[in-house]
């Protein structure tokens, strides 16, 4: 994915769910629908299993905190950190950015809130903010997140970009969530 799509790619998101039911942003409608292979959006909890174009995730533990390594949350936020697994099935390297995955909350104040991990470089097993996941290979780190302290209900997503040559936004293929309540921890 390209760095000059990650705007676009956020806004897309965060369209997505926003049109997902009446009342604020429904983080997983309808529940689990891994079954369905032709679905344009998958959802998922917490130990689910997720299978893009390229590349097997999962999200093994999300919780809350207001301090990650020399990191503390801003006053008013809080921290959400997210150990997920991924895992190369595609046959080719995979180029990876930190904030190929975002974090989704309901805010109905607002369109609904939506960020990036924050950068590398708060603790050794982060997620690194350029890296490669090679053939077969498996790789396993944290997104640390700073997202606002009255929230419980999150969803951590992931959409599908394919670089197209007629058309610089790419094109946009399957968008997975996995929901989940971050607990203090």
């Amino acid at each position: 994915m390209k760095r000059w799509l990650s705007a676009f790619l956020a806004v897309m998101l965060l369209g997505a769910l926003t049109a997902c039911g009446e009342g604020g942003l429904n983080l997983n409608p309808n529940g689990n629908q891994n079954d369905d292979d032709d679905a344009d959006t998958k959802y998922g909890y917490i130990g689910d299993t997720m299978s893009t174009e390229w590349f097997d995730f999962v999200v093994g533990e999300a919780y809350s905190c207001a301090k990650y390594g020399d990191y503390t949350a801003g006053a008013g936020n809080k921290l959400v950190v997210a150990t997920i697994t991924l895992k190369n099935d595609c046959g080719q390297s995979v180029d990876m950015w930190g904030d190929d995955f975002v974090i989704l909350w309901d805010d109905p104040d607002e369109d609904s809130g939506l960020d990036i991990p924050l950068p590398a470089g708060i603790s050794a097993d982060q997620f690194p903010d350029e890296y490669s996941l090679g053939i077969n290979a498996s790789r396993t780190g944290k997104a640390v997140f700073e997202v606002p302290e009255e929230f419980r209900d999150f969803a951590i997503a992931f959409q599908e970009v394919y670089e197209v040559e007629d058309n610089p936004d790419g094109e946009v293929g399957k968008t997975f969530f996995v929901s989940f309540t971050a607990e203090e921890q």
